[in-house]
């Protein structure tokens, strides 16, 4: 006979709770600005040191530089970092911050010679100039005027002649 009191039957195990993480985040490291230059160095060299296998005319396989653009994207992937520390690094006015300010102008004039000189792709290249430099590189300026009531009056009367007329 089935027992469908639920007496003597054992209950399943509770699910676990899911706790959030409390407290301050861990510091991604003790980084120090010789450090950062030191890894960025050899992310800059790993860029450079890339190649491209090429055919030559006489049909033998010839492996030819070709390196691949800097991006701090890649940089922060490299570093195992987050852009937004990256970002952060570089608002600070510590030899830190100061070192993560050039990285980030080698960077850019990385990018800016490549376009300008044909080895990059220059539409990508403007497009990551506009999204990581944003207060340097703008498409449009936004300009408010204002008038004052007296022009806006003289404008007005003006306006009225003219159609007077």
């Amino acid at each position: 006979m089935e027992n469908t009191s639920g007496i003597g039957q054992t209950a399943s195990p509770p699910a676990k709770k899911i706790q959030k993480k409390l407290g301050r985040p861990r510091k991604p490291g003790n980084w120090t600005a010789a450090l950062l230059n030191d890894r960025a160095r050899e992310y800059f060299d790993k860029c450079d040191s890339r190649t491209k296998s090429v055919v030559t005319k006489e049909g033998d396989v010839v492996d030819v530089p070709h390196p691949a653009p800097y991006t701090i994207e890649g940089l922060c992937d490299y570093l195992d970092i987050t852009r937004h520390l990256f970002a952060s690094w570089c608002k600070r006015t510590d030899a830190l911050g100061i070192r993560a300010q050039k990285i980030h102008n080698k960077i850019t004039d990385n990018r800016v010679t490549g376009a300008l000189d044909g080895t990059q792709n220059s539409a990508f290249a403007q497009f990551l100039l506009k999204n990581n430099n944003p207060e340097d590189y703008r498409e449009k300026v936004e300009v408010e005027n204002s008038v004052s009531e007296q022009a806006a009056a003289m404008f007005e009367q003006w306006s009225q002649s003219w159609t007077r007329k």
